[in-house]
């Protein structure tokens, strides 16, 4: 009776564990093409969130937030706007950035307590579809669907950090000229 516990509680941990291994990633489906001239102009609308799904109901407004926080801190880009318009002399470069928060999957509180910070075990995840348009042309630069897990205890913003850097970089990439 003994083993027969012993075995069925073994077995439970493993399958409790074995949904703690979901990968992170970025799938890129339009890879970010540098441009040969910076944008002055950083334009960063709310996010959307889908209707297919539910993810947490600030996770639009606070993604684009830390964004705008981010580029500001980190980017020698004139103007970073938290609205869809800006009104331009006319020669300054706009660029967009559009979001859209397409899943969430919460995490395994049992994982993340067992692991105890290996490799995110068991940390929630967030995924964002992230497009980059040209203002002016309306040429789209970048499309990237980003996958990101916590980076602590998967509350508060540390939920959404490693989508934000990954976003922060393609804009990087795309604003600076580099490839």
């Amino acid at each position: 009776m003994v083993n027969k516990f012993i075995s069925t509680c073994v077995i439970l941990s493993f399958l409790i564990l074995a949904g703690c291994f979901s990968p992170s990633n970025v799938n890129v489906y339009k890879a970010p093409e540098s441009t040969y001239e910076s944008y002055e102009v950083i334009l960063i609308p709310d996010f959307r969130k889908t209707d297919l799904e539910w993810v947490p109901y600030d996770s639009g407004v606070e993604i684009a937030d830390m964004v705008a926080e981010e580029l500001r801190t980190k980017n020698n880009t004139e103007v970073v706007s938290r609205s869809s318009t800006y009104e331009t002399n006319g020669q300054q470069r706009v660029l967009i950035v559009r979001g859209v928060v397409s899943g969430y999957v919460r995490g395994c509180k049992y994982c993340e307590y067992i692991f105890r910070g290996i490799k995110d075990k068991g940390k929630m995840s967030v995924q964002v579809w992230v497009t980059l348009i040209d203002g002016t042309t309306g040429e789209i630069l970048a499309d990237v669907g980003i996958d990101g897990r916590a980076t602590g205890t998967g509350t508060g913003r540390s939920k959404y950090t490693r989508v934000v850097e990954e976003i922060v970089n393609v804009v990087e990439v795309v604003n600076s000229g580099q490839s």
